[in-house]
């Protein structure tokens, strides 16, 4: 039987070779040789790297094994037992399929009250990120969508498209979307809520090289991105 739990501030994915880890109380990501790490598949409840058939089961534990939990324990990654932690098993949020905006639409002209919205929107996005952990504003997004999100109503994909449009067109005017994807989909995120829209929001990484990227996405259509693009990265958080 397992012993240890993932964190609840801690997030789990397998990329390639490697496993990576983002601890939202420290705001970082750790990444470690997949491989180096398959012995905690029998410690740790859903730990996605697993010995390979044929191996020979550890017990007691490797050197090696024994070594991993000790650095995930000691940098409070790893917990013992659920509760308090929580199952290690990474997230499969829908594979991106279609993207809600293209450079060939054409879009109507601006309206006063989506610009106002907008720029309340962006003013907060900005205050937050600069001055608030970056776990409570994941916490801010996360707990709207559980209060509200239920209850809101199927997307309606027409009105969301012009949603988008008027938050990229307005997005010029303040700050541009270039390695900003954090600002820009918490800020999307922001406006799309004072239009009672709660989409996912995505975090995703790749190993080589290391990158990590975040995304505004609902079922298959993505919001901010392109499907090429955000299809690069192995998501490791869904909010």
């Amino acid at each position: 039987m397992a012993r240890y739990a993932l964190a609840e501030h801690v997030f789990v994915c397998l990329n390639g070779e490697h496993l990576v880890l983002l601890d939202l109380k420290e705001d970082r990501y750790w990444a470690l040789e997949a491989s180096q790490t398959a012995g905690l598949g029998a410690l740790v409840s859903g730990w996605p790297v697993r010995m390979p058939d044929g191996a020979p089961k550890e017990d007691p534990p490797s050197e090696e094994t024994t070594a991993a939990l000790e650095v995930l324990q000691s940098r409070g990654l790893l917990t013992e037992g659920i509760p308090p932690g929580k199952d290690a098993t990474p997230v499969t949020p829908t594979a991106p399929t279609s993207e809600l905006i293209s450079d060939t639409e054409t879009s109507p002209g601006p309206r006063l009250g989506r610009w106002i919205t907008f720029f309340t929107a962006s003013a907060f996005a900005k205050f937050a990120l600069r001055t608030w952990p970056f776990e409570r504003v994941i916490q801010r997004v996360k707990q709207r969508k559980q209060r509200l999100g239920a209850r809101s109503q199927p997307l309606d994909v027409g009105r969301a498209r012009k949603l988008v449009e008027a938050f990229m067109r307005y997005r010029v005017f303040l700050f541009s979307s270039k390695d900003e994807c954090l600002y820009d989909s918490f800020a999307l995120l922001e406006f799309l809520a004072r239009y009672s829209i709660y989409p996912d929001w995505v975090f995703g990484v790749q190993t080589r090289p290391f990158a990590a990227h975040c995304w505004v996405q609902q079922d298959g259509v993505v919001f901010n991105d392109t499907v090429e693009h955000v299809s690069g990265y192995t998501p490791i958080m869904v909010v």
